[in-house]
């Protein structure tokens, strides 16, 4: 059966009279005339399409928000964490030269720590603690505040007699 054999007869519109002509056809027939099986169109194609391209790019924002957000969150962590071991460090200095005093008045004293540390600020409160036998004691008491974290002082305490024998 060759090309030549085909006769299609058409009246108005575009429908085919007769037999039918594809399955008469030897030679490849366009995909517009001749249907193909979804999966092998599918396979034939290269490329994406733009819902695909969509989904990747929702799925790559949502990881990214994720890496950026713990990101922040530690260098958050990291610069209190650097904050908190700063306020120990200046709490037992000021600590050591409270207590390298000779005669301990009670009283509440309070300042910072100048241009090294100007974040930082501290109180001295010395106090007589309650209980008999106590006269001749000094509750110290040093708080350090950083500016940036007024909720978190750091307090350290101590106790030791009213003057220092050498």
């Amino acid at each position: 059966m060759g090309r030549d054999n085909i006769k299609v007869q058409r009246s108005k519109g575009s429908r085919v009279q007769g037999r039918d002509p594809i399955s008469q056809l030897s030679f490849p027939v366009p995909c517009t005339l001749y249907p193909v099986p979804f999966a092998k169109r599918a396979a034939s194609r290269k490329g994406f399409t733009l819902l695909e391209v969509m989904i990747a790019m929702a799925i790559l924002a949502t990881v990214l928000v994720t890496v950026f957000h713990s990101q922040s969150q530690s260098i958050a962590m990291a610069n209190e964490s650097r904050a908190m071991t700063t306020l120990a460090l200046l709490a037992q200095s000021r600590m050591a030269e409270v207590e390298g005093q000779q005669n301990l008045s009670t009283g509440q004293t309070s300042g910072k720590f100048g241009d090294d540390f100007p974040d930082y600020s501290w109180t001295v409160g010395i106090t007589q603690p309650p209980g008999p036998g106590s006269s001749y004691l000094r509750k110290i008491e040093v708080t350090v505040i950083h500016d940036y974290y007024p909720n978190r002082p750091y307090k350290v305490i101590l106790y030791r007699p009213i003057t220092l024998q050498q």
